[in-house]
């Protein structure tokens, strides 16, 4: 569906650039998928104020017999004699919706992670915030969510809790935390069997980052 999506959006934005108008545009898809096709709607007049919406009924016979006036009539578009700044634009609307696509993926898929213990290693730090590589995307680990006790060179490993996850214009957030006590916890439980099966509880986590 998100892909059928993006072939129609990319499509009308094509036909926007070219023609000045989306609202006549018809999108065609195969149910296999197997062809796509674009067309032009028009009115049947007899005078054409707008040769974008509308057609003289001479033409339109042209095309086929069962007509009159006032009919409105689908003429076949091919997308190929588009010139290439119509297409540009075409492709830019299609990059756009795979970037939202992707971002909402990924969005869905460390929203899910929030609370969980996640590695990944130092990229660069900017007004004390550090930007940790995380494989697919990259996590924000703020000065206030560091231990005072602790300091990073670029490559240095980073073990991190993802306490948040945000959207942004340029991207995902992925907000990460080496002080938040859920994060002391975390770490047990991966590490202590009886933790993981329940046959322990943590029952409260109090702690002072990089004292004790």
């Amino acid at each position: 569906d998100s892909v059928v999506n993006i072939i129609q959006n990319m499509l009308k934005a094509a036909y926007k650039k070219r023609f000045n108008t989306v609202e006549n545009c018809i999108i065609s898809i195969a149910d296999d998928f197997s062809d796509v096709s674009v067309y032009q709607r028009k009115v049947i007049v007899d005078g054409v104020y707008d040769p974008n919406t509308e057609i003289e009924l001479e033409e339109a016979r042209e095309l086929t017999d069962e007509c009159k006036l006032g009919d409105e009539i689908d003429i076949l578009i091919d997308p190929k004699e588009f010139d290439r700044s119509v297409v540009q634009t075409g492709k830019q609307t299609a990059h756009q919706s795979l970037t939202e696509i992707q971002k909402d993926s990924l969005f869905a898929e460390y929203k899910n992670k929030v609370g969980e213990t996640i590695i990944g290693y130092y990229q660069r730090e900017r007004k004390g915030t550090i930007y940790v590589d995380l494989g697919k995307v990259e996590g924000i680990l703020p000065l206030r969510n560091q231990s005072k006790a602790e300091y990073y060179t670029k490559g240095d490993r980073i073990k991190a809790l993802i306490t948040d996850v945000k959207k942004s214009s340029s991207g995902l957030q992925i907000i990460l935390s080496r002080t938040d006590p859920n994060f002391v916890r975390s770490l047990l439980e991966v590490e202590v069997p009886e933790l993981y099966d329940k046959t322990v509880e943590i029952f409260k986590v109090v702690r002072e980052p990089g004292y004790r």
